[in-house]
This record gives C-alpha cells, sequence and structure tokens, in this order.
C-alpha cells in the first residue's frame, strides 16, 4: 500500500537540511545501496535496497532530474524474501523420503539422512521458486525536511530508518502530527490553538 494504489497510511519523519551538491551524492549513495536480486542457490532469506519509484528493478537516478520544482523525492525501498514454507518444504522432503526409502529397499530413512536430504531439497525449491516482494514507497521533501514512509508496520519502519541514515548520512526523527505543522508553514499560534477546539458529536438521524 503506498502513493501508487492510494494509500493514506503513513510515518512521518524530519531528516536533516541536505547541502549543496546533494544531488549527487543522493543518487550515488542509492546505487551503492540499490536491491540485489538473491541468489536461489544461496542461503540468503532476505535482501532489501533502494529502487527508484517507477522501476522496481533498478537503482540508478539521473541526478539533473532528481529533484523536481516541488522538491519532493520519491524512491522506493525494496524487501524480497526467499523462503520455502515450512508445510510446503515437509510434503516434499516427505515424498523425496518415501521414494528414496524405496528405491533402497528399507521402510524410512534415518535421521541424519533426512537432515540431508531435507537441505537439498530446500535448495531444489528455493531455485524453483520466485520471492515475495514487498515495495515500501517514500516521499522525501528536501525543502522542508519532512519524509512520509507510506506504510505503518514497525518492522518496516525500523529497516527504512536504518538503511537511510547509513545510506544518505542523514539522520532521521519520528514526529508526530504537532511536529510536522510547522514543517508545513503553519505558524506556532495556529498550533496552539488546536488544543482549544472541542470536539463535536456527531450522530445518525434516524428515519
Amino acid at each position: 500500500m503506498g502513493i501508487a494504489s492510494g494509500s493514506v497510511s503513513y510515518l512521518r519523519f524530519v531528516a536533516e537540511p541536505v547541502t549543496e551538491g546533494f544531488e549527487e551524492r543522493f543518487c550515488e549513495a542509492m546505487y551503492n545501496h540499490r536491491f540485489m536480486e538473491i541468489d536461489p542457490r544461496s542461503e540468503v532469506e532476505k535482501a532489501h535496497g533502494w529502487v527508484r519509484f517507477d522501476d522496481a528493478f533498478s537503482g540508478e537516478i539521473d541526478p539533473a532530474v532528481l529533484v523536481p520544482p516541488s522538491g519532493q523525492i520519491l524512491f522506493r525501498l525494496r524487501v524480497d524474501t526467499l523462503k520455502i514454507p515450512a508445510s510446503t518444504l515437509k510434503a516434499y522432503v516427505d515424498q523425496a523420503a518415501r521414494e528414496r526409502a524405496k528405491r533402497d529397499g528399507r521402510d524410512q530413512l534415518a535421521r541424519k539422512e533426512l537432515d540431508v536430504l531435507k537441505l537439498e531439497v530446500n535448495k531444489q525449491l528455493r531455485v524453483r521458486s520466485l520471492p515475495r516482494l514487498q515495495l515500501i514507497e517514500i516521499a522525501w521533501n528536501i525543502h522542508s525536511g519532512e519524509v512520509r514512509l507510506f506504510t505503518t508496520s514497525k518492522g518496516s519502519a525500523t529497516l527504512f530508518a536504518e538503511t537511510f541514515e547509513k545510506s544518505f548520512e542523514r539522520k532521521l526523527q519520528y514526529v508526530g502530527l504537532l511536529e510536522v505543522l510547522p514543517l508545513r508553514g503553519m505558524a506556532q499560534e495556529e498550533i496552539d490553538s488546536l488544543s482549544l477546539i472541542d470536539a463535536e458529536r456527531f450522530h445518525l438521524i434516524e428515519n
């Protein structure tokens, strides 16, 4: 869920101000920390990295077109997970164990044999499987410093913050609504007056 899907659920952060020459450094950092696909022949189960907002398979952006007049940079954090579900793995291991025992003329395999077989089957299934792909959308306004993360998942927020600070060398601070209003130009007097507003009760009128 996010900008592209019309979702309005997001978390707010404030990033440290950018400096001159930011565009080239940002694009270089994004490319250096771009998403790299999982090798199914490896034992890696999870991978993450930056990708373009309009291309989930590229982390390369031209610095000349990075920042629009609005100052709003859009990009994504891609997170892939390649892990065979336990129930699926068990079913295939059981099948392979039966076939091997039958081939060898035995009733069942020894525990050590089953452990080795499980590793073999898991490798085979990984090569045949596609990872679960997650795209987390980010909108960073470099004029105000406000960063919107279009997810409310605590785990995703933590991963994003750690990756953002490491990649772009900018500290992030989580903020609520009252902290972000000044970034949008609201005067402190107007913000203080919000606490004086009384909540109204609304009732449905039954016919």
